[in-house]
Order: C-alpha cells, then sequence, then structure tokens
C-alpha cells in the first residue's frame, strides 16, 4: 500500500512539474465565483430567459395585467381544455372558466392536460424553476399533466443556487427543480420527452393575478 501511495504521489509531482505557479488573488479582489455571481447578476431576467430557452423552456413575457391573456393563448395553443390550477394561483380558475376551459384545483391534476403552478424562484445561471413544498404548493400539477405553465414574478429571479439557499436559510422538507421539460434516454439510447413528468414547460414572467 505505502509503495502504490509513493507511485501515485511522485506521478502527480512529475505531471506538476512544469505547471505555472499561479499567483494568489490580491486582498480584497473578488474570487473567481464571486466575479461570476457579479457577471451574472448584471441582467438576471435576461439571463433567466435566455437560459431557460437553451434548455427548452417556452418563456413569454407578461407585463401589467396581462397574465391572464397570456395563459389562454398558451393553453389554445397547446390544445388544452381541462387544466388543473395550483392553489397558490387559484384566481385564475374563475377567469379561465369564463374562457370556456374546464378549470379545477389539484383534484384534478390526473385528468388535466395542462398544469398552472406558481414559481417561487428562477435561477439565471441554469434557467430553473424551483417549486417549494408547503399548503399551497400543489407539486402534482407541475408533474402529472403533459403540459406545465408556471407563473414567475420577474422579482424571483436569483443568480445561482448559492443565492437560493443563501435566501432559504433551513432546507425545506421538499425541494423541486425544474430545468426544462422531462426527458429520458433509458429506451435504447433516443432521447424522448415526457416521460417522467410533462414535456412541455411554460414559464410565464411579470404579470399580475387578477
Amino acid at each position: 500500500m505505502a509503495d502504490a501511495r509513493s507511485e501515485i504521489l511522485s506521478r502527480i509531482r512529475r505531471a506538476l512539474r512544469g505547471a505555472p505557479d499561479l499567483p494568489l488573488p490580491p486582498g480584497g479582489s473578488l474570487c473567481p465565483s464571486a466575479r461570476y455571481r457579479t457577471e451574472v447578476g448584471r441582467d438576471l431576467l435576461e439571463r433567466f430567459l435566455r437560459e431557460a430557452e437553451a434548455v427548452g423552456v417556452r418563456v413569454h413575457r407578461s407585463p401589467g395585467g396581462e397574465l391572464v391573456q397570456t395563459v389562454v393563448e398558451i393553453l389554445r395553443a397547446e390544445g388544452a381544455r381541462r387544466v388543473g390550477v395550483a392553489e397558490e394561483i387559484r384566481a385564475l380558475i374563475a377567469p379561465l372558466r369564463a374562457a370556456g376551459f374546464e378549470a379545477g384545483g389539484v383534484e384534478v391534476a390526473r385528468e388535466a392536460e395542462a398544469g398552472v403552478t406558481g414559481a417561487d424562484w428562477g435561477l439565471a445561471e441554469t434557467g430553473s424553476l424551483v417549486l417549494l413544498a408547503g399548503p399551497t404548493q400543489d407539486r402534482l400539477l407541475s408533474l402529472l399533466p403533459p403540459v406545465h405553465i408556471a407563473v414567475l414574478p420577474e422579482d424571483r429571479i436569483l443568480p445561482d443556487l448559492d443565492a437560493l439557499f443563501e435566501r432559504l436559510g433551513d432546507v425545506p422538507t421538499a425541494l423541486t427543480f425544474i430545468t426544462g421539460p422531462s426527458r429520458t434516454a433509458d429506451i435504447e439510447q433516443t432521447l424522448t420527452p415526457g416521460v417522467h413528468g410533462p414535456g412541455v414547460v411554460h414559464v410565464v414572467v411579470g404579470g399580475s393575478l387578477p
């Protein structure tokens, strides 16, 4: 064992023999991770939208009071008639019914063609959505229907995972990260969407509830 250890260390020393001697950054300067977070944080919204699109999320901007209109347009484009709406945004149920949809709460999750939920946070670095566990967060509606629509307030976008855990403090009992539509290559190494969750994910950034 000692001989093997010596041999490994000798190989490492030989490999490092020609490596440049990099100086430590001067005191008070930003470390690489801090510089990176500063870069990401310069325009959180645009970075989030770009990264979300890169992983297959269909992104929508909904300023002012256009949230209902935006959600209705998405549902019609997806051909969804039965819609499950999470408790924290249940104010959408009445206007969706008025628009001709069969809208209900989590009780319709298994039959719903689309689920509409809030998103507690968005991560600009990866374009991920974060859903926390709680009495009003119906995670089934983000998992069972083939189409998931998440409503994300613009001021809930954070730079990265480190910033999220700084905000959370104590980690909740359940935390759902959604980075693009569900997909797997388990079957014959062929990438297939929608096997373990929604095959289509929309995020609506901004807007206000009726």
